[in-house]
């Protein structure tokens, strides 16, 4: 992945080769067309009833269907659907991307900010599940609209938390490609004291989930942040020092990212789906700890946080979930 692209478990990375000329206009299949205005109904819900995020700064759509590439450039902040101007165009299994570059066409979700101009990529529900992709629990189309929210709210957060991206990749001294969300599983999965941890820390962190005791709730935080402190002093020094703070900028934008998805997938307004459900198939599912654990440390942050820690999250980026956590257990038990 490049340096500032955020992508989803299911992305197909693109190819740099350089985009095709505009091709005759076309048509998404009513389906997919369908699925594509009610996930962006979802996203001004959650921007306006869960995030707060209720404007943001205009950027490329782009999706696409085995035959048809739909763009726009107010998909995500039109204030309606009425308001959303788009253009169809065909392509011949290659799609043009908004910074000038091109990608096979196939599965894929993805947000960007490469060279400064933010955009956002999705192929249509006809295209997933003829690859094979489903979620029998949820519902193709629900997964794939939390997968949207996820990466949406990724554009909404580059400017906030860029900086902090543009120091870890001087600190790391690393290629551009290799500063990722999967970075630190890419370099530790093998290490198996180090991934038992991460797992033990995640599983902590999700039991406060329906935890209602204040004091027990605390308790479990401060034990995943000892287990999470004591891992990064081992493995985290030197040279790796850096890897503190990509960790935690990474949990913080993949976690706050699935809990969007999360809060709209159970939302009676949204996918109204069953919360345990939502936990299993969603929430939990998947390989990439920085999801899994993101949204345990989200969650825990909600719990656990005396402010509107969304706010920095979503807005203005000052802080970090873990330094939220840390925050919400030095101050006073409510």
């Amino acid at each position: 992945m490049r340096s500032v692209i955020l992508a989803a478990a299911l992305v197909l990375v693109a190819c740099a080769t350089p985009a095709s000329p505009r091709a005759p206009a076309c048509e998404l299949s009513a389906e997919d067309r369908a699925w594509i205005d009610g996930a962006l109904d979802a996203w001004r819900f959650t921007a306006n009833e869960i995030t707060g995020l209720a404007t943001v700064r205009p950027f490329d759509a782009v999706f696409f269907d085995d035959d048809c590439v739909l763009t726009s450039a107010n998909a995500f902040s039109a204030a309606s659907a009425a308001e959303i101007t788009w253009a169809a165009t065909s392509h011949s299994g290659e799609i043009a991307l908004p910074d000038g570059q091109a990608m096979p066409a196939g599965v894929t979700s993805f947000a960007s900010a490469e060279g400064g101009r933010a955009f956002f990529v999705m192929s249509t529900p006809s295209v997933w599940r003829a690859a094979g992709v489903s979620n029998d629990a949820l519902g193709l189309e629900t997964m794939m609209t939390g997968v949207l929210l996820h990466e949406g709210s990724h554009v909404a957060q580059f400017g906030a938390y860029g900086a902090r991206i543009a120091a870890i990749e001087t600190a790391s001294h690393l290629p551009g490609d290799d500063i990722n969300d999967d970075m630190v599983q890419n370099r530790f999965a093998e290490n198996a004291q180090f991934a038992a941890s991460v797992e033990r820390e995640t599983a902590l962190l999700f039991q406060i989930v329906n935890m209602r005791d204040e004091a027990e709730a605390r308790r479990l935080a401060r034990e995943a942040r000892d287990l999470m402190r004591a891992r990064q002093a081992r493995w985290y020094a030197g040279a790796d020092a850096y890897l503190v703070a990509a960790e935690d900028t990474w949990l913080t934008l993949e976690g706050s990212g699935q809990w969007v998805a999360y809060q709209w997938i159970v939302h009676p307004a949204g996918g109204d789906a069953d919360s345990d459900v939502t936990l299993a198939n969603f929430a939990r599912r998947g390989r990439w700890w920085s999801q899994r654990e993101g949204i345990a440390l989200a969650f825990a942050v909600d719990r656990l946080a005396g402010f509107d820690w969304k706010r920095h999250a979503f807005g203005d980026g000052e802080m970090t979930l873990v330094e939220m956590l840390d925050a919400a257990l030095a101050a006073p038990a409510r």
